[in-house]
Parts: structure tokens; C-alpha cells; sequence
């Protein structure tokens, strides 16, 4: 079956030498790059087997250099004959209707338009991936950021290579081995001439570029190349991580009553867990009643200290209630979750 692929381009150095390498990947290129090559085999289908789009998301964020990135993109796809989707949303409106932070909005809203664009574009004879450019670089700078505010092993885990429809085949990349790969395949044309470069990359304004321009460069000067074996470190993590999350998907599986808008847990099943396992029960418990819920660790302990109060109750973050009774939690969504 012939997989479509979305490429979401939108012109930085990252995406576009995806986009690039993927095109000739698809082709059957030569890569000219063995560890670049070896990626893209292990996290794609078969190069006849792919279709490939491309998707692009103005934010309109930066008047006049938004728009340059939209032209620079719908160049390189005419230049490399790929369809080209843009969508173009007021990010800064939505951001202030729904009292949230730019980047987080902004990542909602690509995701969001990348899965109705693929669902679009798949058919009976044709199924969809979308493929986002992150590099090994944004596995390690995430690392550092969710160590700073605090997360478990899910989060440490860093960024999963495969989660449903979407593929990250350069994670084991850095940024700059990316850009030295487009510079080889366009000798003498200017970085500027090969990719945009967004100014907020640079500037310590967001928590992601302060760890990017301040923490980075500290600890490569004390660790060289230190990079590569934080990653081997988080993808053990990963893989511990996905056993204990396939124990609690079973224990789920045995005891949760759903009737699809209140779930029902036994108590006594719970609190015989240990309590990492019981973490990861409740978890997947409240996920099941919210699932896109952004839910924090400390409401997840919150609970599990009061399995023994019966008349408990509070509410987690995504608009979920959870209550104390007799035998069972008893979960549900409330009317006023966040947006």
C-alpha cells in the first residue's frame, strides 16, 4: 500500500533539509551521508511506497518574515515538484481568546491541521504519516527542560519517535549535521539562501531558547559531543518506561468499568499497585475520560494519597473529577475543562 507522507516544512534549516532529504530518499537517491541514510530506512516505508506532501503553517507571528518563510517554502516545493499545502491562523489572536502561551497554541494548531490535512489525503488505497523535523538537538534541549520544572520517566523519555500517525525520522541527527548536508548538496550558495532562520530562535525570551543559548554551549564546552550519550540514556529510559506502561494498560484493561463518560476503578486493585504502577494506572485511567488532558504529577499524587478518605474529591487540570467513594474512584469530565 502506498503511504502518503505530510511533511511539515516550515523553512528552517531543520525542515527543509527533511524535506530535501526525504525527496531524495524517495527517489532513491544517494545521500552521500551513511548515518542520515540508515535513519531514514529505519523510520520510513519503502522509498517506492511513499507519496509526499508538504504542509506549512504561517503563525503570522513576525509581519513581513512569516510571509518570507511562506514564499521561501513555496519555492523549494516547486522547485523539488511536491504539492504544497499553507494554512495561515492568527496564532497571537487565539493565544489571547484562550489565555495560553504562544508555543504551546502554536504546537496545537500545527498538530491540529496536520491531522486534518493527512486524514484528507488518505483513502482506501492509501494511508498517512506525518513526518516533523526534530532533530537530536530538540531531544536534548526538551531533556533539560522537563528535568528544570519536573516529570517522570515518560517525560525524561524526551521525544518518542513514532506516536500514531506521526514519524520523527532525524532524531538521532543534530542540527548542525542537517545544515553541514544542505550545504554539501548546494556548495557555494549562503546559509541565508538555504534556509530562514527565525529570529526568536536566538533570543532568550521562551524557557526553549534559554536553555538552547545559555545551557547548551555550557555543557558542551564540559562535555564535548555530550549529546549522544544522553541520548542512548533517554532511550533506556524510554524503553523501561514503555514496560511499566504496558503493565498499567493491562491492569486497566482488567478493572476499569467505562461507560463512556464516567469510569469506575476498584480502589483495593489500585492501592495493592506499587506505587510507580499506580501512578501510571491512574494515569491512563483519567487519560481515558480526557485524553488530550496536560496532566501534572503532583495531581496524579494528590489522589493516590487519598485513596483511603472516602468523600475525596478534586479536580486535575483538562477538566477532570475525580472522587473518593466507598470501594472505587469514580472519574468523569466536568463542564467548565479548560480549553
Amino acid at each position: 500500500m502506498t503511504t502518503r507522507a505530510l511533511l511539515m516544512v516550515s523553512g528552517g534549516s531543520d525542515s527543509t533539509a527533511m524535506l530535501e532529504l526525504i525527496c531524495a530518499y524517495a527517489n532513491e537517491q544517494d545521500l552521500h551521508d551513511d548515518h542520515l541514510s540508515k535513519m531514514l530506512n529505519e523510520n520510513l516505508p519503502e522509498a517506492q511506497d511513499m507519496e509526499i506532501h508538504v504542509l506549512h503553517v504561517n503563525h503570522m507571528l513576525r509581519p513581513g518574515a512569516a510571509d518570507e518563510d511562506e514564499r521561501f517554502v513555496r519555492e523549494k516545493c516547486d522547485e523539488l515538484g511536491v504539492p504544497l499545502e499553507v494554512q495561515r491562523i492568527d496564532i497571537a489572536r487565539l493565544a489571547k481568546a484562550r489565555k495560553g502561551g504562544v508555543e504551546a497554541i502554536a504546537r496545537e494548531e500545527r498538530y491540529r491541521l496536520a491531522n486534518e490535512a493527512i486524514t484528507g489525503l488518505e483513502d482506501t488505497t492509501m494511508h498517512g504519516i506525518v513526518c516533523t523535523a526534530h532533530t537530536l538537538d530538540d531531544r536534548v534541549e526538551t531533556f533539560f527542560m522537563r528535568s528544570l520544572v519536573g516529570t517522570g520517566p515518560g517525560g525524561l523519555g524526551s521525544i518518542p519517535r513514532t506516536r500514531g500517525r506521526i514519524r520523527r525520522p532525524l532524531l538521532d541527527a543534530t542540527r548542525e549535521q542537517l545544515r553541514d548536508w544542505l550545504r554539501s548538496q548546494h556548495p557555494g550558495v549562503p546559509d541565508d539562501k538555504l534556509w530562514r532562520e527565525d529570529a526568536t530562535n536566538t533570543q532568550s525570551e521562551n524557557f526553549r531558547s534559554q536553555v538552547r543559548m545559555e545551557l547548551m554551549p555550557v555543557l558542551e564546552k564540559l562535555r564535548p559531543g555530550f549529546a549522544r550519550p544522553l541520548a542512548q540514556t533517554m532511550d533506556l529510559i524510554a524503553e523501561e518506561d514503555e514496560t511499566l506502561k504496558q503493565q498499567a494498560h493491562s491492569q486497566v484493561y482488567r478493572n476499569i468499568v467505562w461507560d463512556g463518560s464516567c469510569a469506575r476503578y476498584p480502589i483495593a486493585a489500585l492501592a495493592r499497585e506499587s506505587r510507580p504502577l499506580a501512578r501510571r494506572i491512574l494515569r491512563e485511567c483519567l487519560l481515558i475520560v480526557r485524553p488530550d488532558a496536560r496532566l501534572e504529577s503532583a495531581q496524579i499524587e494528590r489522589v493516590l494519597e487519598h485513596l483511603e478518605q472516602t468523600g475525596y474529591s478534586t479536580e486535575t487540570s483538562g477538566g477532570i473529577r475525580v472522587r473518593v467513594e466507598d470501594n472505587e474512584l469514580v472519574i468523569f469530565a466536568v463542564a467548565q475543562a479548560t480549553q
